[in-house]
């Protein structure tokens, strides 16, 4: 039992995780705790009077027969060094050193943590990392070697099919050709896709940042998809905001290989119906422009599940879409690492059985010109293949919002999209929905977004919804319009 303070003060000290010192002007040291006791192996008599230089032998100096911190580590609050042993080995501490003046006579305290642990955790996650990049290297290097001795068999089966179709005049035996050919380019997909998973997991993956035209990049855009769903016999659209620069800074390619990605997923999943883009601009800050891209499609949906496991790397929906579908799951990984360069979010929606929506943000730079003169910005209007039939109408769009003839060509296709809608004619309500929607064009934001809220819910044909979204609209609509009702 501790019977006094005195006692409890030195039972503290004694039990205490650090080596305690005191010890005089001179370097004289009068007392220690049992902590240093033990990781030193001196006893208490040894020490008693000895000079403190001989425990921390690269710390202390004479300095005019008074006790002082050599230069190198003079100014140091906490100090690293050395503890010596009595058997002249060492190990790392951790020192602080105060002084003070007690009963008229100057005082010095040291204390000192051993940094034995902590030191050879260090040396051992340093030797970790070692091992890590070297194995990363020898990854890397295997990679790129099987990718490219990959390549080289692929190519060669390639082109002798792309000879043998040339030559062969059986419709059966050109059917089995260009399967082989469908077959090499999915190889060389997840070719490509395993180089470029490896060159972002070990950091070597850079953006290329050059001036292009985004209008021009959305044409080639629209062509390819369009070739890419009328294979499967789907539909495609592509809708694209007003108002977004042409001239922009960015990697093209890689923004091509973000939206195949999507694209292709979607056409992948989806056995009938179509795939849509469309593309808004979110915000204009200075020389940059922040873009929203949607990909949507009437494929087999995303469960809440789904999403939790679809950016993941060699991660697909469940085993039954893998066989199905095949894949290796590293394209949605890998767009959510491009998107992220592009400091820009990815995020997945939809409902099981009732296809999905892929959206992502990627921030481009404007070029100078197109900051200087924003009015001089084309203003280009998509139409995919099976979008010719309203040829018509889309001309009627080049009359300015408001107008005498655009409202009553608004009623007229609100009307029509009211009459497929009761007829239970989704396709024909969607296609007259996005008629309306390209009209309101240069109505306000809050206007456009309810518009693509209806055209969204006409596509999942929706009843309830899609008839209380375009009374939304018309009530916005005949609010901007100063009263004009929209039938």
């Amino acid at each position: 039992m501790i019977n006094n303070r005195e006692e409890l003060f030195y039972f503290v000290l004694n039990n205490s995780q650090e080596c305690i010192i005191r010890y005089d002007s001179h370097g004289c040291m009068n007392f220690c705790n049992e902590r240093l006791l033990r990781l030193t192996g001196y006893t208490a008599g040894e020490l008693a009077g000895a000079y403190i230089g001989e425990l921390f032998r690269d710390t202390f100096e004479m300095v005019d027969n008074h006790i002082e911190l050599t230069q190198s580590v003079k100014d140091m609050e906490i100090i690293e060094t050395d503890i010596y042993r009595k058997n002249k080995t060492c190990f790392p501490v951790e020192m602080k050193v105060i002084s003070d003046v007690y009963e008229g006579v100057e005082t010095y305290v040291c204390t000192a943590v051993d940094m034995t642990r902590y030191k050879e955790s260090l040396r051992k996650v340093e030797e970790t990392t070692l091992q890590m990049k070297d194995s990363m290297k020898a990854r890397d290097a295997f990679v790129a070697n099987v990718t490219h001795e990959l390549r080289t068999p692929v190519n060669g089966i390639k082109g002798h099919t792309e000879l043998l179709i040339e030559q062969e005049s059986d419709f059966q035996k050109s059917n089995y050709l260009k399967m082989i050919l469908d077959c090499c380019s999915t190889m060389e997909g997840i070719i490509n896709n395993i180089l470029d998973f490896s060159k972002l997991e070990a950091g070597k993956f850079q953006l290329d940042e050059k001036p292009f035209s985004f209008y021009d990049f959305m044409a080639k855009m629209e062509k390819m998809f369009t070739m890419l769903t009328m294979r499967k016999g789907l539909r495609f659209m592509m809708n694209i905001e007003q108002g977004i620069p042409d001239r922009l800074i960015g990697d093209e390619l890689r923004l091509t290989q973000i939206l195949n990605n999507l694209v292709s997923n979607a056409v992948k999943f989806t056995e009938q119906g179509y795939v849509g883009v469309e593309v808004n601009l979110n915000t204009r800050i200075n020389d940059e422009v922040e873009l929203f891209f949607m990909i949507v499609d009437t494929g087999i949906g995303l469960s809440t599940e789904d999403k939790d496991k679809l950016f993941k790397s060699f991660s697909q929906v469940d085993a039954s879409v893998t066989r199905k579908y095949g894949g290796t799951g590293l394209g949605l990984s890998i767009t959510k690492e491009l998107v992220g360069m592009m400091r820009g979010k990815v995020w997945a929606d939809g409902e099981k059985g009732k296809g999905s929506s892929f959206s992502f943000t990627v921030r481009l730079k404007q070029e100078l010109s197109e900051q200087e003169d924003t009015q001089q910005v084309p203003i280009r209007t998509f139409k995919s293949a099976s979008q010719a039939s309203n040829m018509a109408a889309e001309q009627e769009l080049m009359y300015e919002f408001g107008s005498e003839l655009n409202i009553r060509t608004l009623k007229k296709y609100f009307e029509k999209m009211n009459i497929s809608m009761d007829m239970d004619n989704w396709q024909k309500a969607e296609s007259f929905a996005t008629i309306i929607k390209q009209l309101l064009a240069g109505g306000s934001k809050e206007l456009q977004r309810a518009t693509f809220r209806m055209e969204m819910a006409i596509r999942k044909a929706d009843c309830d919804k899609a008839r209380e979204s375009a009374e939304k609209v018309k009530e916005m609509l005949a609010h901007e319009l100063e009263g004009q009702v929209i039938m």
